[in-house]
This record gives C-alpha cells, structure tokens and sequence, in this order.
C-alpha cells in the first residue's frame, strides 16, 4: 500500500494501522483526561506523559545542554543537534538539496515535493484546514499554553518557547553560533541559518513558490502564504486588531511590531547603533539604520562588533531601478521595498493592484497612501486615542 518497509514484523503491523479508518478497528485506545484517541496502545501511554508534571515523571536529560524531556527515544533525536553533520549520516533529499539527520525529517520534507492530491491528507472537523502531515491535527480541547518569563510571549507549542528563550540570551551565553560561510550572518538557530542560505542561491537552484493571482514569486513557501492574505478581502480573513487604537492587520507579526508604539522604551528591549545615539524598538529598523552610514558604493561591512549589522542584505549591492518602459531612470535605494514601491510609479493603474477608500472615490497604489488617507479625511483625531499629535502618522503606518 505504500513504500514502508522493516526489518521488524512487529513494526509493520503497527504500520498497517495506518492504513485503516478506526471504523474498521475492533478497538481504539482512549485518553481519559481529553479526547486523544489512537489506534496504538504505545501511543496512549506516550500521550499520558503530557498529563504529568515533570516531578511525577522520569526526566531525559541532555548532558550538554539544559534541554530535558519525558521520552527516552525524543532525547535520542535531539543528541543529534550537538553532532556535527560529518559524524552521522545524513538523509539526503533525491529532487533538491536538502538533508537532515533525522530519518523523520527527510519523509516530511518529502511531502512538500508532493501534490495534495497524491497523499493522504488530515482535515479538521472544525474548519477547512487540511495538511499533508498527521501531527498538527491532535484532537486536544484544552491546549496548555507556554509561556515566557521574562516577557509576554505564549504559546501552544513547547517547541516554539524554547525557541523563543534563545531571543533572551546573549551570544556569549551559547555554547553555538551557528554561521553563514558566505558573508558574517550568524545566528541562534539553525533554522533561520538555512532560511538565510537561499538570499545566497539564485531563483534558478532553488524552488519558487509563485503566486496564481500575479507576478509574485518567492523561495520561502511561509512568504508565499502571507502574500496570498493581500488578494483576501478583510471580510474574508481573521483581522487582528489592536486594542489601543484603530490598527488592524491580517498578519500576527504586523500587530505584535505595532503594539512596541504604544509602549514606553523603558518597557522594550532596545537596539541601538554603535556608530550615533540611534536607537529603536525593532531589530529591522537598526538594521535599515545601519544603511545610513553606508556610501552608497560600499558593497561590504564595515568591522562593526554589532552582530546585527552583519546581514546579508546589508552587504549587497545597491537596488538600481530597470524599468523598461521608462527611458531614463536614475533611481537607486539601499532598500529593497523602497525599490518595489519606485516601480509602482512606472505602472499604470491597470497593471497593478489598487487601494479604494470605502467612503468617498479616493485609490491609490500605495497601501500607506490609502492609510493615510482614511486617518486624515474620514477620522477623528479625538477617536485615535493618541495622546501626542506628531505620533498619529506613526500609530497609522507601524
């Protein structure tokens, strides 16, 4: 039925229950503290382990580092991220670069060369999210939160907080960086390191995730799944909100950035440049700051000790506008978006998407155009709730 195989009879019958509904079992093992159900006995003890405390339960702890967890062969996995790639096999991918350490790993990467319509996929009961892996659809009513506490960051993934706490350590606390060899990029995890790799390989090695609507393509899927929410109206998408003034945005991360402009500097963690009294709550803009001290023929870093402005980005050449339709166009920018938004200035509005005012017969191609437009024409000052008036275009924009 499928292309698994062992050496283990024991584990190929455990292996056949994939392929049968629960309809067609005799018995299905139940947890009694949700509605966790599984055709396995293993997998219900396993699950119990969540119930427990750890003081209740034997803890697997990792000699070199503080990670610990209730699951013998879970501590197994996780040895391997302290072993370097030429001390165990790797699993290679056969129809991209990708390799991993973890046999696991490999078979789920292996559904993303996979159409939908050639796998087993697992839908919700409760909404029409549907994927290609089994894990994320536990049946789980009450999901524990984790959270951080050094600040208010939560989740429902343990995986996701351990994550986050490495946003709280200083470099020199690590036992690893992990490093770019191609430029000075370095960071915490290994995962935004290979996310990092591909501004390195050009659109012709890697594989595109292209946009049906337009043009737009990217080589990171997640990008490719945020894009999609700008060709959704806002009645067809949860819009999170805030809760201090009138911003709203389809995107977590946009309202989580919003929310530093109404905190005090006091409250935030700041970033601050080397070089002047620049300073800020947001990582990005120290790093968009950083370009203001470069010559615009500068192509490298200067030796900064701030890891923050040893980015990519940074380093490459300047954005120059190629617009064939314009004859001559001087423009340049050190940003990438500033380009993006230059070219607009060379389409017509019937090549490009347009912002309507849904109170009077105002459009614009500028997203921030049409914000500013909405605050200045059709709002109160007095409903924005802002308390300094040279902060209103502030509080619209971020």
């Amino acid at each position: 039925m499928c292309e698994y195989q062992t050496k283990h009879r024991k584990y190929l019958k455990r292996h056949s229950l994939v392929h049968k509904d629960i309809k067609e079992l005799q018995k299905i093992f139940k947890c009694e503290m949700c509605k966790f159900r599984t055709k396995s006995r293993g997998s219900l003890t396993n699950h119990m382990l969540c119930h427990k405390d750890i003081s209740e339960v034997q803890m697997f702890k990792c000699e070199k580092c503080e990670y610990q967890t209730k699951h013998k062969h879970v501590l197994k996995i996780h040895l391997l991220v302290h072993k370097d790639i030429s001390e165990v096999p790797m699993f290679k991918c056969e129809m991209c670069e990708y390799q991993t350490k973890r046999r696991g790993s490999l078979k789920s990467h292996l559904l993303s060369h996979k159409d939908i319509s050639e796998v087993n996929t697992f839908k919700c009961e409760m909404c029409e999210y549907q994927t290609k892996r089994r894990i994320p659809l536990r049946d789980v009513p009450e999901v524990p939160t984790f959270k951080c506490e050094t600040c208010e960051y939560q989740t429902k993934h343990r995986k996701y907080l351990n994550r986050h706490l490495l946003v709280h350590k200083d470099i020199a606390e690590l036992q690893k960086m992990f490093k770019c060899e191609m430029c000075e990029f370095q960071t915490k995890t290994r995962g935004s390191l290979t996310k990092h790799l591909l501004c390195h390989k050009d659109i012709s090695d890697v594989q595109m995730f292209k946009c049906d609507m337009c043009e737009f393509q990217t080589k990171r899927r997640a990008g490719l799944k945020r894009h999609y929410l700008s060709h959704k109206d806002i009645s067809e998408v949860e819009m999170f909100k805030c809760e201090m003034c009138l911003y709203q945005t389809k995107q977590k991360e946009h309202l989580r950035r919003h929310l530093l402009g109404h905190k005090d500097i006091s409250e935030v963690q700041i970033f601050k440049c080397e070089i002047c009294q620049f300073q800020t709550k947001r990582r990005a803009g120290l790093k968009r700051h950083y370009l203001s001290h470069k010559d615009i023929t500068e192509r490298q870093t200067q030796n900064i000790k701030n890891p923050l402005e040893a980015t990519c980005w940074v380093t490459r050449t300047f954005q120059k506008c190629k617009c064939i339709n314009v004859k001559v166009c001087e423009y340049q920018t050190k940003l990438k978006g500033s380009l993006k938004t230059h070219l607009l200035s060379h389409q017509s509005e019937s090549e490009v998407r347009m912002f309507k005012c849904e109170t009077c017969g105002f459009q614009t191609k500028y997203r921030n155009a049409h914000r500013r437009h909405t605050l200045l024409k059709h709002k109160d000052i007095s409903d924005m709730q802002i308390t300094d008036p040279r902060t209103i275009m502030q509080k619209v924009l971020f």
